[in-house]
């Protein structure tokens, strides 16, 4: 009986030693990236909802039975180009290499 606590109290005190970080809200990194970035107030809610925007558009293309695989790569393609150049008319091109860089942080994390 001894035992068994031993090693059940030895698993949890590792387990709460070696536990990782609970990771950040996405909602919180992006505001200290926009923090980073220095955006405006202005600048800053209009990124929010691009945001939003490209969320909802990504969803309803991917969600789209009527699209074929192909179909849907295209226009996913297509409507990624048109994000960029909304972001890219909100943000300087210094805060547009950062939020790319940002962005990449993120996706090389994620793999």
């Amino acid at each position: 009986m001894k035992k068994i606590v031993l090693v059940f109290s030895l698993l949890l005190i590792a387990t709460t030693t070696f536990a990782q970080d609970k990771p950040k809200d996405m909602k919180v990194l992006r505001d200290s990236i926009f923090t980073v970035m220095k955006l405006s107030k202005v600048n800053r809610q209009k990124m929010h909802d691009l945001i939003a925007e490209n969320g909802k558009g990504q969803k309803a293309i991917k969600d789209d039975p009527a699209l074929f695989y192909d179909q849907r790569q295209e226009k996913l393609a297509t409507w990624k180009k048109d994000i960029t150049a909304k972001e890219k008319a909100i943000l300087t091109p210094a805060q547009f290499q950062t939020w790319r860089d940002f962005g990449k942080s993120l996706s090389d994390k994620t793999k």
